[in-house]
């Protein structure tokens, strides 16, 4: 027993140590590694809003139908994200963080310094896309592997900043009269006899839900334990308009009716990237 002891102690450790060339080695069984990229690109939201007229919620709200939802949206501009992924076989978990500087256009060509509701406004706003994400490998990994496509989906939020507040672009076409309070934001209009409280969300810094899907494709040289190589990516992140309205119907005892809130449009945040990765282990 203590010679074939001293043997195996004196054997060199690539004798002893896994060979994962060959086919009876597991995938599964791989130590874990780490990727960390950096890219730049093309991020392309759809708009906030449409140049449409918003519809009646119900019977106690028609005057809906009386205000124009002038078109909101944010320019196409440059992207730029960092992504952290740890990967165990074909399966990974990956943080990413993205940002764009942009302008905030409303209803056609800009037209700085002014917020009037009848004329065009552009406002520069700055764009942060962040997210946690489940990836997974189209193939089973292999450090020999060139070429490395995978896909992921995600959770996280996009915040908006923009450069200065604005309100929210609306056009009264026809109503009765009204009255604004000091900030601008809650309109109380007289129609038919009847009251209506519209109140809108002041845009500044807005914060909503996102959910991310995308593919990529690695273009690896494997360098010893390590390896570099190119990340092509593309992705899309849904969330909401971060557009508020609210319209209630006062009644005739001063109480207000049930809120009726105007829901807008999912946003889509396509992107198109290209960068360095790095990963460290094999």
């Amino acid at each position: 027993m203590v010679p074939l002891v001293a043997t195996l102690t004196l054997l060199p450790a690539p004798i002893i140590a896994q060979d994962w060339s060959q086919p009876w080695a597991d995938p599964q069984d791989r130590p874990p590694r780490v990727d960390l990229s950096a890219s730049a690109g093309f991020l392309l939201p759809t708009r906030w809003s449409s140049l449409v007229l918003l519809g009646s919620i119900s019977s106690a709200s028609g005057v809906l139908e009386q205000v124009l939802s002038r078109d909101l949206r944010v320019e196409p501009d440059t992207e730029f994200s960092a992504t952290a992924t740890y990967w165990r076989s074909r399966y990974g978990f990956r943080a990413q963080a993205g940002f764009s500087r942009s302008s905030l256009r409303i209803g056609g060509a800009p037209l700085s310094g002014s917020q009037s509701a009848d004329e065009s406004v552009s406002v520069g706003i700055d764009t942060w896309l962040y997210d946690v994400q489940a990836a997974i490998g189209f193939v089973d990994y292999k450090p020999t592997r060139w070429v490395w496509p995978y896909g992921f989906v995600g959770l996280g939020g996009i915040t908006y900043h923009l450069k200065k507040a604005i309100s929210p672009p609306l056009t009264f076409i026809e109503h009765g009269p009204s009255r604004v309070d000091a900030r601008g934001n809650t309109i109380v209009i007289a129609d038919a006899g009847r009251q209506f409280l519209l109140a809108i969300d002041e845009l500044s810094t807005e914060t909503v839900f996102a959910v991310n899907v995308g593919m990529g494709t690695d273009f690896r040289l494997p360098l010893g334990p390590a390896g570099v190589g190119l990340r092509l990516e593309i992705s899309d992140h849904l969330a909401p308009s971060p557009l508020g309205l609210r319209i209630r119907e006062l009644s005739v005892l001063g109480a207000f009716a049930p809120d009726a809130g105007v829901r807008f449009q999912v946003v889509h945040h396509l992107s198109a990237t290209a960068g360095l990765v790095v990963q460290i282990g094999r």
